[in-house]
């Protein structure tokens, strides 16, 4: 399977993954062969880049490949299946309601997601550029019920933090349009005020629609830092919740890796390297341990580009704890990127 552009698609070329909007509508599927329509659609869609069949895909290794692909394709219908569920929710958030049994339809749906192997590297690999606070909840709360169920956590104990995560930011319903997708660090003071009281917001909202003490703290809390320099309280260590600890390394590593309108898309690479570094002040280690752990594994073995156009395969990561692998040149030899620190993983396939 090879990325190619779109002024590079040629008729007769096969789809090796299925192609999305950023709605979750599907364009074309898995295994359709490529006409001069098809192209011009895809163009017409503004979509950059699709995965093509190469010769791997008719190796021995192709009964194995065609399986994951098959499992994706079974992931986005589930996805925009809970996706509509949470449009529902939003639209109704926006006249000042929490429906109370849709969230709970919701949350009862997300939960196998969390379960699925492979579902960080679906959410990855859907490429969308749709950056709605319905789908960010969504996601959010994908990433919550996998992390809790990583951290042993039980099944109820699980559905309470899928149902809090995609509540977190409920409270963005009473905020100016205009502040919602912008980078925090980037707001001016008044902006920035604007923008924290949300949490709070969130708070009165699902206060308001009856929901537990629990999912209103984490509303409340998943801006907060192990280090005591978040807000709104500048909480620390253990007077933050639990719930609230997994919810924030879940949003920060959604933002990390998700599309954003002007932004090169980042890897999960990128966000592990982050999380190495952030592990022992802003955030909780004992929700980042798994979830780097988890990460690491997932991505040995996958095929990657790197910044100086040298292709290759992620061979191991160092037993130190270190923020990048080990890649495995196709042209031979090996690279550690924690010491070739110019040279950056820039595209990678997941498995």
């Amino acid at each position: 399977m090879k990325a190619v552009s779109i002024e590079r698609l040629e008729e007769g070329m096969t789809l090796a993954r299925t192609v999305t909007t950023g709605d979750m509508v599907i364009v074309l599927s898995e295994g359709t062969v490529l006409s001069e329509a098809h192209i011009t659609r895809l163009k017409s869609l503004d979509v950059p880049v699709v995965y093509i069949k190469d010769d791997f895909d008719l190796s021995k290794n192709y009964q194995q490949a065609a399986a994951v692909l098959k499992k994706n394709s079974a992931f986005i219908h589930d996805f925009d299946v809970v996706s509509r569920y949470a449009d529902e929710v939003f639209k109704s958030l926006e006249n000042g309601e929490i429906p109370k049994e849709q969230t709970e339809k919701v949350a009862k749906h997300i939960l196998p997601l969390a379960g699925n192997s492979g579902t960080i590297d679906f959410l990855f690999s859907l490429g969308h550029l749709n950056t709605s606070l319905a789908l960010h909840s969504e996601r959010v709360a994908i990433l919550s019920g996998i992390l809790a169920k990583w951290m042993h956590f039980n099944w109820q104990e699980i559905k309470n933090v899928v149902t809090a995560a995609f509540l977190h930011d409920v409270g963005k319903t009473k905020m100016p349009d205009r502040l919602i997708n912008r980078d925090p660090e980037n707001l001016t003071e008044e902006d920035y005020k604007t923008y924290q009281q949300h949490c709070e917001d969130g708070v009165d909202l699902l206060k308001s629609a009856g929901f537990s003490d629990v999912i209103q703290k984490v509303a409340l809390c998943h801006h907060e830092k192990m280090n005591g320099s978040g807000f709104p309280k500048g909480l620390s260590n253990d007077k933050i919740h639990p719930y609230a600890r997994i919810v924030a390394v879940a949003d920060t590593y959604d933002n990390l890796t998700s599309e954003k309108p002007g932004e090169v898309k980042r890897t999960p690479f990128y966000a592990v390297h982050y999380f190495v570094h952030e592990i022992y002040s802003s955030l909780d280690p004992v929700v980042c341990v798994p979830l780097l752990t988890r990460i690491k594994d997932s991505l040995i073995g996958s095929r990657v580009t790197l910044s100086n156009g040298k292709k290759g395969i992620v061979a191991m990561y160092p037993n130190d704890f270190s923020a990048m692998p080990i890649i495995s040149l196709e042209d031979g030899g090996d690279i550690n990127l924690n010491r070739e620190t110019n040279i950056s993983i820039t595209q990678y396939e997941p498995l």
